[in-house]
C-alpha cells in the first residue's frame, strides 16, 4: 500500500514537472515568436519612414488650440493682450502674428530640409497619403517653444512616430519677435529630426543629439 502511494506520488511529481516543463518551453516559444514579430514589425516600420523622403509632398499642419502660451490658453493669452493694446489684437493675432509664425516655422523647416538634400515639398495641404501633425505645447515669456510632433499614415489614420521639437526663443524685442525666433529655431530642429529619420528610419535617441 505504501510502495503504491509513494509510486503514485513520484508519478504525479513527474506529470506535473513534464506539464510545467512544456509549459516553459512553450512560453519562451512564444515570447520568441512575439519578439521576432516585433523586430519585423520594427523593421517594416523604419524603411517605411525612411521611404518618405521619395514622397513628392507632404502635408504639415500645426495646431495651436492645446497650447500654453505665457502660462496661458490661447484664447486667455489674447484676451489679456487685446485689453492691454490700443490696437485689435485678437485680429492681429488671428490674421497676422499667428500666420507668420507658422511661416517663420516653415521657412527654417522646408530650407533646412532642402540645404540637407531632400527634395520632398512640406506644405499645408488637403490630400497627401502621410503628413506631419504639430501641437503646439507651450510657449515661454522669453520664446522658447516645445512641440509635440506626430507623422502620420492618412490612409490608415495610424500614427507612425511621435516626438518632441524645441526652440529657442530670445531676452530681446516684441513678444512676436521673440516667438518668431523660437518658431524658426523649432522648425531647423524638426528638420534635423526628419533628416535622421530619413536616414535611419527612426528618432534620434538623447546621446545622438548635435546639441
Amino acid at each position: 500500500m505504501i510502495y503504491k502511494l509513494a509510486n503514485t506520488m513520484n508519478n504525479t511529481i513527474l506529470y506535473v514537472a513534464a506539464i510545467t516543463f512544456i509549459i516553459s518551453i512553450s512560453a519562451d516559444f512564444s515570447f520568441a515568436q512575439t519578439q521576432n514579430i516585433d523586430k519585423q514589425e520594427q523593421k517594416a516600420r523604419r524603411e517605411l519612414l525612411m521611404s518618405l523622403q521619395n514622397e513628392k509632398q507632404i502635408n504639415v499642419i500645426i495646431y495651436f488650440s492645446q497650447a500654453n502660451i505665457h502660462g496661458k490658453t490661447e484664447a486667455d493669452f489674447v484676451y489679456l493682450e487685446d485689453l492691454n493694446s490700443l490696437y485689435d489684437w485678437t485680429n492681429l493675432w488671428e490674421f497676422e502674428y499667428k500666420p507668420n509664425l507658422i511661416h517663420d516655422f516653415m521657412v527654417a523647416f522646408t530650407s533646412q530640409m532642402l540645404y540637407n538634400g531632400y527634395k520632398v515639398k512640406f506644405r499645408n495641404l488637403i490630400e497627401t497619403k502621410y503628413q506631419i501633425r504639430i501641437v503646439l505645447e507651450f510657449i515661454s515669456l522669453e520664446g522658447n517653444t516645445k512641440m509635440q510632433v506626430f507623422i502620420e499614415d492618412t490612409d490608415q489614420r495610424s500614427v507612425l512616430l511621435e516626438f518632441n521639437i524645441f526652440g529657442q526663443g530670445d531676452f530681446w524685442g516684441s513678444k512676436i519677435d521673440m516667438m518668431g525666433d523660437g518658431f524658426k529655431k523649432a522648425g531647423k530642429d524638426l528638420a534635423e529630426h526628419m533628416s535622421y529619420i530619413f536616414k535611419k528610419g527612426k528618432v534620434k535617441t538623447f546621446n545622438e543629439m548635435p546639441y
